[in-house]
C-alpha cells in the first residue's frame, strides 16, 4: 500500500509539471510563429515583394496549421488539469500533440524551400560561391572518410538528439577553412534561423512526458518485490490455517 501511495503522489506531481510544460511549449511556439511572420515581412520588404507573391502570403496557411497544433498542446494541458486522476490516455494525447506540432514546425522549413524553388531563389549566390571556394576542402575530406570525417562526427555527437532543431538550423556556419559564412538570403534560411533563435524545441516536453509515464507503471524490480511479498503472505496464511499434529491425531481418533 505504501508503495502504491508513493507512486500516486509522484504521478500527480509529474502530471502537474507536464501540464505547465505543455502550456509553456505552446506559448513559446506561438511567439516564435509571430516572430517568423515579422521576419518574413522584412524579407518581403528587402526584396521588394508585393501582394500575393510575398513569402508571408505563401507561408500563411502553414503558419496557421502550426499555430493551431500548438494550441492543441495547451488544450491537452487543460484536460490534465481538469482530470481528477489523469491516466495513460492523457500521456498519449500529449505525445501525439507534441509530435504533430513538431512535424508542422518542420514543415515550415520545407514550405520555405518550395517558395525559394518556385521563385528561383534556391541555393542563392552565397552558396554558389561557397561551393566554388569550398570544393577543394570537400574533396580533401571525402578522401579521409567522407564529408563526415572524424571532426564532423565529433561535432555531430555533441548535437542533442531527439529534439526538433539541431546545429544545422543556425544561420551562421563554420567553413572548413576556419572562416565563417552567412547562409543564403532565402526564405528557407529565414525560417531556419527564426526557429533556431526563437524556439527551444520539444526536448524538455519530450523528457517530461517520459518521466510522467514512468510514474504510472512501477519498475520491473518493484513488480518483482511485490510479487515475492504476495507469495510470502500467501505462504504465511497457508501455514497459519494448516492443521497441527494434535489436530491430525484428533482427526485420526
Amino acid at each position: 500500500m505504501g508503495k502504491s501511495i508513493e507512486r500516486s503522489i509522484a504521478a500527480q506531481q509529474e502530471f502537474s509539471k507536464l501540464e505547465l510544460l505543455l502550456a509553456q511549449t505552446a506559448n513559446d511556439a506561438t511567439k516564435c510563429l509571430k516572430v517568423l511572420k515579422r521576419n518574413l515581412a522584412e524579407y518581403d520588404r528587402r526584396h521588394r515583394l508585393r501582394f500575393l507573391n510575398t513569402s508571408r502570403s505563401f507561408m500563411r496557411s502553414d503558419i496557421r496549421v502550426a499555430k493551431d497544433l500548438a494550441s492543441d498542446l495547451r488544450h491537452v494541458g487543460t484536460r490534465i488539469r481538469k482530470s481528477k486522476s489523469p491516466t495513460e490516455s492523457e500521456i498519449n494525447a500529449a505525445r501525439i500533440s507534441m509530435n504533430e506540432t513538431a512535424e508542422a514546425m518542420n514543415d515550415l522549413k520545407k514550405a520555405g524551400r518550395v517558395y525559394d524553388q518556385n521563385n528561383g531563389m534556391s541555393g542563392g549566390i552565397s552558396d554558389i560561391m561557397d561551393n566554388v571556394l569550398g570544393g577543394k576542402d570537400d574533396k580533401e575530406r571525402e578522401t579521409k572518410g567522407g564529408l563526415f570525417g572524424e571532426n564532423d562526427k565529433a561535432k555531430q555527437s555533441k548535437t542533442p538528439k531527439g529534439g526538433l532543431f539541431g546545429a544545422g538550423d543556425k544561420n551562421i556556419e563554420s567553413r572548413p577553412s576556419g572562416g565563417i559564412r552567412k547562409s543564403a538570403d532565402t526564405v528557407e534560411a529565414v525560417v531556419r534561423s527564426t526557429l533556431s533563435d526563437s524556439f527551444s524545441g520539444f526536448n524538455a516536453l519530450e523528457n517530461q512526458i517520459s518521466a510522467t509515464e514512468k510514474t504510472l507503471s512501477p519498475s520491473l524490480a518493484e513488480r518483482a518485490k511485490e510479487a515475492v511479498a504476495d507469495v510470502a503472505n500467501k505462504l504465511v496464511g497457508d501455514s497459519s490455517t494448516s492443521p497441527t499434529p494434535q489436530d491430525k491425531k484428533g482427526l485420526i481418533m
